[in-house]
């Protein structure tokens, strides 16, 4: 401290640096370094989420835009079935079976509909029927062996989207579609069938059925 304030009476060119240095005040804000520490994990998390949200988002607008709390059941539901003693399908392909056998799905796959908002609109109108059952839920879950037919009135509708298809990626392998009379056969289990060639988007059921855990 002596010598500091010695070197503060001299009055040479050379120290009048060094004086400023000593004689100017600095200002420091002081924090809580324990409110501020971030971990190393924070940005993979929010990848990790931003992954879930987007995968989510296409899955429900793929399937015309599905509700938040259908896709939420669906995927409880699915985790339940893949826990049970005997299940020898994954959570994540239990959730794509489900949305691939509803009724809407099959239509939309045959190319008989433009889309699957078009397929529910079909069925809502009653034009669609299941084993000579006419049915107006789009959600109708298909079995093996159902037989689906379009009603006459319906069936312009779905010659005018047939002509404008471009049949890609091709019909799956676990229907049977009559283009002439426009009948569809549920002809396999498709329980046994690799979806995985049937999105145009990278879909990762798995990290849907993690985000509806908690």
């Amino acid at each position: 401290m002596g010598n500091s304030r010695k070197i503060l009476k001299l009055k040479k060119k050379k120290w009048i640096d060094l004086i400023k240095r000593l004689t100017k005040s600095k200002k420091y804000k002081f924090f809580n370094h324990d409110l501020h520490n971030i971990s190393r994990r924070v940005k993979s998390l929010r990848n990790s989420y931003r992954s879930q949200l987007l995968t989510r988002q296409r899955l429900k607008l793929y399937y015309g835009s599905l509700s938040d709390n259908l896709l939420k059941n669906l995927s409880r539901r699915a985790g339940k079935r893949s826990r049970i003693k005997y299940a020898k399908k994954k959570a994540s392909e239990i959730l794509l079976f489900s949305l691939e056998t509803r009724l809407d799905s099959v239509l939309y796959r045959s190319y008989f509909v433009s889309s699957i908002s078009s397929a529910r609109q079909l069925i809502i109108h009653g034009n669609v029927t299941i084993n000579s059952a006419r049915v107006t839920q789009s959600n109708t879950l298909l079995k093996l062996g159902d037989f689906i037919q379009i009603s006459e009135i319906g069936k312009s509708f779905v010659r005018r989207s047939i002509g404008k298809s471009t049949f890609w990626p091709l019909p799956p392998v676990y229907v049977e579609i009559n283009y002439k009379i426009l009948n569809i056969y549920f002809i396999e289990n498709i329980r046994f069938i690799n979806l995985s060639n049937c999105y145009s988007f990278w879909s990762n059921a798995k990290s849907v059925i993690s985000s509806y855990k908690n």
